[in-house]
């Protein structure tokens, strides 16, 4: 499943190629800080684009609709996004259950939370870090209510002219940083915040399509690449490092610089994605992981943590147990970097197909 399938039945490889490597990305991420974690982050840091991509990518998609198309467009999404968010977090929660039932971890939460109401259906639309092993799946409880209001808006300011829109949006999520600032703001308004943010990336996304991708993809790459990357550096390095994470709405106060950052990664990936596009042949690879971002992004962490309960009850790294027990971000040094981010992508890969196989065979329409 794809965390961007407004139009299923399109294949762009070059999004294709953009998901992947963002949700590589994200498991990067997920496993930092890491002696194979290189001096990109540091001079580019991913934290301010790489879910703007997702929600650039969906944009990029999506297609006015009308009050007839829409709730089809609702139903998409409720079947593709929110009951697969809460089915796999009921799942979760069985799965912290017995890891607390058998006292494996210290990091997740009494049994009486893990099964209460809150836990099982609100919070993986608010916060999303409630059992954490799916904690990375915060992002498509924030994806969900965007992508049906944004629909909504699509519909009801159609005749507003697409400039006016990007403007719009831009001054609403500049105030949901703002308003992020704010000391002492309940976690409940997670979701009102992130769905003002990701309001101007999704139609950022369409707007690319529509009025920028041509005039993009005229800039010569030596020209485009560097650029990007000198914006970063600027803003971190000469306007002062701030600690980046939309997650928990941690901007340090700016209103502006978040947006400037994750406009500068998506144009970089996108073009590093138009060249990989155009000087490597099709392999399968791209379409595979970008086919399963959804299941990459629910369960890489849970196979980081399988990893480690096996070096330590199998392996000849049992001095591991007291990391692997206290968290899950546990990284163990001798175990190679990129093999375990590619474990981390792989093995959901191979389950997305696997379900899948089993879904076909026994007739399963889900």
């Amino acid at each position: 499943m794809s965390l961007d399938n407004t139009l299923p039945h399109t294949r762009n490889r070059r999004m294709d190629i953009l998901r992947a490597i963002t949700i590589v990305l994200v498991v990067w991420g997920h496993n930092y800080p890491h002696p194979g974690f290189t001096w990109f982050d540091i001079y580019f840091p991913m934290a301010p684009y790489r879910m703007a991509i997702f929600l650039f990518a969906s944009g990029y998609f999506f297609r006015d609709l009308s009050w007839e198309k829409y709730p089809s467009f609702l139903w998409k999404k409720t079947k593709g996004l929110a009951l697969p968010l809460l089915g796999w977090n009921i799942v979760y929660a069985g799965i912290a259950s017995l890891l607390v039932w058998q006292d494996v971890v210290d990091y997740l939460p009494s049994l009486r939370n893990i099964l209460s109401f809150n836990s099982l259906f609100i919070e993986p639309f608010v916060a999303g870090h409630q059992y954490t092993f799916n904690l990375a799946t915060w992002f498509v409880g924030m994806l969900f209510p965007a992508l049906l209001l944004y629909g909504v808006l699509n519909i009801v300011l159609r005749k507003v002219n697409d400039h006016i829109m990007l403007a719009v949006y831009l001054l609403l999520a500049m105030a949901g940083l703002h308003f992020a600032s704010l000391a002492q703001l309940s976690h409940y308004w997670f979701l009102p915040l992130h769905v003002s943010y990701a309001l101007f990336f999704i139609h950022f996304g369409k707007y690319y399509r529509l009025h920028i991708e041509q005039y993009i993809e005229c800039i010569r790459s030596w020209i485009l690449i560097p650029a990007c990357l000198l914006v970063s550096y600027l803003v971190v390095h000469v306007g002062g490092e701030v600690p980046y994470a939309l997650v928990w709405l941690q901007y340090g106060g700016r209103v502006f610089t978040p947006v400037l950052m994750a406009i500068a990664g998506i144009l970089l990936w996108v073009r590093i994605a138009g060249i990989i596009e155009r000087y490597i042949r099709p392999n399968g690879i791209e379409k595979a992981v970008s086919e399963s971002t959804w299941d990459i992004m629910t369960h890489h962490l849970l196979v980081k943590f399988a990893i480690g309960w096996v070096l330590i009850h199998f392996g000849t790294e049992p001095e591991l147990t007291t990391a692997v027990r206290s968290s899950i971000w546990f990284m163990p040094a001798r175990f190679d970097f990129w093999a375990l981010v590619g474990l981390e992508v792989a093995l959901p890969v191979a389950w997305h197909y696997l379900f899948g196989y089993f879904k076909n065979k026994v007739g399963i329409k889900i």
